[in-house]
């Protein structure tokens, strides 16, 4: 029997990217990329007292929390990242004293001292954490952690419109096309565009959602951070048994540098859904 060659076999197998010191560049990269993509760090309808506690879930090594900190948008914040790993986080002696981080496993319930004490929850990109039955409980958690009147904001991939963009039809792209292929997976990672209704059952009011695809002069770069990511995927896939699939994800993503070259780039639209607890 072939085993599959996509990823509908990850689901449940936890983070499966890596936690090292590429994996933070990574991060750090792919956050100011999104904020040149889509303009902001915080959704411009969002309104918050200058004075507001704000929470980034699943906060990775901190870079969005220390960003709105060096951008000074809410100078007198305090400001709180979670993750169930912190090790890729700066260490407390060197982070300003209103920024703090806590361990939290986000398949868990939230610790009663949280619950309410939020102007503004921020999550970003959890498309290849969250599976199907978590999904609902993980939304019901954000809003325990929202004050009344607080604001969600969830950044996201758009899996499901995911395409290889060419210079010119005419140019052939196996590789991007097959890596594109596994990716997809059958349309695995289309529930993110169903976020809104996720937040709406949950009780979350003003739900809107707002897509974002590549500007041309960052269409090569997004795909550099792409191929970057697909990469520590391989090693994931390889760590779940998938050895196979694993090799030819990383053969794939050599073949596809070749036609990057050439004017072809892997995209992956974003979304960011805001939603407000009622009050």
């Amino acid at each position: 029997m072939v085993a599959a060659q996509d990823l509908n076999d990850i689901d449940g197998q936890g983070y499966i990217l890596n936690r090292n010191h590429l994996a933070a560049c990574r991060l750090n990269l792919q956050h100011y990329l999104w904020k040149e993509a889509i303009g902001f760090l915080i959704e411009p309808s969002i309104s918050l007292p200058d004075d507001a506690s704000v929470a980034d879930v699943a906060c990775g090594d901190g870079i969005w929390l220390l960003d709105a900190y060096a951008s000074r948008l809410l100078p007198k914040a305090q400001l709180k990242g979670f993750d169930v790993d912190l090790s890729q986080a700066p260490h407390s002696n060197w982070l300003p004293s209103n920024i703090t981080f806590n361990e939290w496993n986000i398949f868990e319930d939230i610790h009663p001292r949280w619950e309410g004490q939020f102007d503004f929850v921020h999550v970003r990109l959890l498309v290849l954490v969250l599976s199907g039955e978590a999904r609902k409980p993980f939304v019901e958690r954000l809003y325990k952690l929202l004050k009344p009147g607080g604001y969600l904001q969830w950044d996201e991939l758009d899996p499901h419109h995911m395409h290889v963009r060419k210079i010119d039809d005419s140019i052939a792209s196996p590789a991007m096309d097959q890596l594109r292929d596994i990716c997809y997976s059958s349309g695995r990672q289309d529930w993110t565009l169903q976020i809104p209704e996720l937040l709406s059952e949950a009780g979350f009011a003003d739900t809107k959602m707002t897509e974002f695809g590549d500007p041309t002069y960052l269409a090569r770069t997004f795909n550099e951070l792409h191929m970057l990511t697909i990469e520590e995927m391989a090693s994931g896939v390889a760590r779940t048994g998938k050895r196979e699939l694993a090799v030819r994800m990383q053969t794939l993503i050599g073949d596809a540098n070749s036609e990057a070259i050439n004017g072809v780039v892997l995209c992956i639209p974003r979304i960011v859904v805001v939603a407000r607890r009622p009050l």
